[in-house]
């Protein structure tokens, strides 16, 4: 019973420095995104179009769910890219929409948290490039195309990776007892566990 009111400590022990440690980090994205937007105000006001949108960028790309600081980035970018092509600057809007575009495919992961800006800057970057004589519906097909990982093999990946430390685990607590005795039937588990997890790993790092 000790052993398992010890075992269960260090549990909630990992568990509460997790919280923390994720607790820190999205206050450190707060922080610095409101830092790089206020630093993209200052440049728009001074009238560099360019540096407001980098910092917008920056501001937008330093994601965490509900921060006030990302809409804000979004809605600069997309007012930097409508103002300049509106007073015939359509390659200060080019950059703003793909700097839009950029952070909302930096910031996705399972899914895309600014899915409709995404869409918003592919439809204006596809429209600016017919403007420039381009083909606008291969520019459109080229910016749609999505070459980052599937969801599905990201978690076969993630599944990977635990099975194999499950099975390493498995080891080093059930294989070996605590009198020295190595269990055969325990270490062939841990081995076939860790072996499934090196190849799932494999498959998803292939099929990506």
């Amino acid at each position: 019973m000790t052993g398992s009111v010890a075992w269960l400590r260090r549990v909630a022990l990992g568990m509460l420095l997790g919280v923390l440690v994720f607790a820190g980090l999205t206050a450190r994205m707060l922080v610095e995104g409101e830092r790089e937007l206020a630093r993209s105000d200052a440049a728009f006001n001074r009238g560099d179009l360019r540096d407001a949108i980098l910092y917008a960028r920056r501001a937008a790309v330093l994601y965490a769910p509900g921060a006030p600081h990302v809409p804000s980035a979004y809605a600069r970018l997309e007012a930097i890219a409508v103002g300049a092509e509106s007073t015939g600057q359509p390659e200060v809007a080019r950059q703003a929409w793909g700097a839009m575009r950029g952070a909302a495919l930096e910031t996705r992961h399972l899914w895309t948290p600014r899915g409709a800006d995404l869409a918003r800057a592919n439809t204006n970057l596809a429209r600016l490039d017919t403007v420039g004589g381009g083909d606008r519906g291969r520019a459109a097909r080229l910016l749609a195309r999505d070459d980052a990982p599937r969801a599905q093999w990201i978690l076969v990946l993630g599944a990977g990776f635990v099975l194999f430390a499950g099975g390493l685990l498995v080891a080093v607590r059930r294989g070996v007892g605590e009198d020295g005795r190595i269990s055969t039937r325990f270490l062939l588990l841990s081995a076939g566990v860790a072996l499934l997890g090196v190849a799932c790993w494999t498959l998803a790092v292939y099929r990506a």
